[in-house]
């Protein structure tokens, strides 16, 4: 995070503090702000207590229910020891009594009223809501700038992951151009040579390094596959040209013509620097 991100929030969180204790303080002198801060506080105070009593009223629940049936247990074990013969009518008003009390406790726990809760002064209820409104206010101050903060690091970030993927295609393309630009010079170069030599080009050893070839092959493989299917697919229409016509014979330069056109090209240095025995012209010679 930069320096001053990091000082604009530090006196936003500042100038909040002051705000928060101007908002307690009209609570205080506005009639709508001061019933307003009374009903928050109110509904908040209720909940609460609410909550409270609601946990209280369950652990007592536990634990009387927990002492029902200790006692229960404890009576069936009594009974167990002394030896009785009861009969089916016995045994049946039993049950139907134990069922009775099982009824008459879960009517008496749901008829139980709820608690009454006593509301808070007007005092106690304007403090207590607009304590509530200004740290509602601080901590909405605090999650804004966290999430400014977020934001805008993970833009920065996708932004620099853009940059970087762009730079990597730009290197890639530059580097497929010299490769290319370095496999025509020396086709360049080694036709000059065949020329000088008087051999065919394909005898002729190459100077770039094997890596290169490769690469040569893969990106003319894809052009020359898309020919031949352009090629199978045109020779199925025909075309609007008489195909039995020739063409005009292309004149072919002779062997002198050759040979003065590669010695006035400024390729022809090349090979003649390339020559054993060779000196350059020295500045005496001159």
């Amino acid at each position: 995070m930069s320096l001053t991100l990091k000082l604009s929030s530090l006196v936003i969180r500042t100038l909040s503090k002051p705000i928060a204790n101007k908002i307690k303080a009209q609570a205080r002198e506005h009639e709508r702000f001061r019933r307003l801060c009374v009903s928050m506080a109110q509904a908040i105070h209720r909940i609460d207590m609410r909550l409270k009593l609601g946990v209280l009223r369950d652990t007592a629940a536990i634990e009387e229910k927990a002492a029902k049936e200790a006692a229960e247990a404890a009576a069936r074990k009594h009974r167990s020891k002394v030896p009785t013969a009861k009969t089916e009518v016995e045994v049946q008003a039993e049950k139907e009594a134990t069922e009775e009390a099982k009824k008459k406790a879960i009517e008496e726990v749901k008829a139980k009223p709820l608690p009454r809760i006593r509301p808070l002064s007007e005092s106690k209820a304007i403090d207590s809501g607009a304590n509530f409104i200004s740290e509602t206010f601080l901590f909405l101050v605090a999650g804004g700038l966290i999430v400014f903060e977020s934001w805008r690091s993970r833009r920065k970030e996708t932004s620099r992951r853009s940059d970087v993927q762009d730079r990597l295609v730009e290197l890639e393309e530059s580097e497929k151009a010299a490769r290319r630009a370095l496999g025509i010079l020396e086709k360049e170069l080694l036709e000059i040579k065949a020329q000088q030599a008087k051999i065919p080009v394909k005898q002729m050893k190459r100077i770039l390094p094997q890596e290169v070839w490769e690469d040569e092959v893969q990106e003319v493989a894809p052009i020359q596959e898309d020919q031949t299917w352009l090629s199978k697919i045109r020779s199925y229409f025909p075309s609007s040209t008489n195909t039995t016509q020739t063409s005009p014979a292309i004149p072919t330069p002779t062997e002198e013509e050759t040979t003065a056109t590669a010695s006035d090209s400024p390729h022809s240095i090349i090979p003649s620097l390339l020559k054993p025995g060779h000196t350059s012209p020295s500045p005496k010679d001159s």
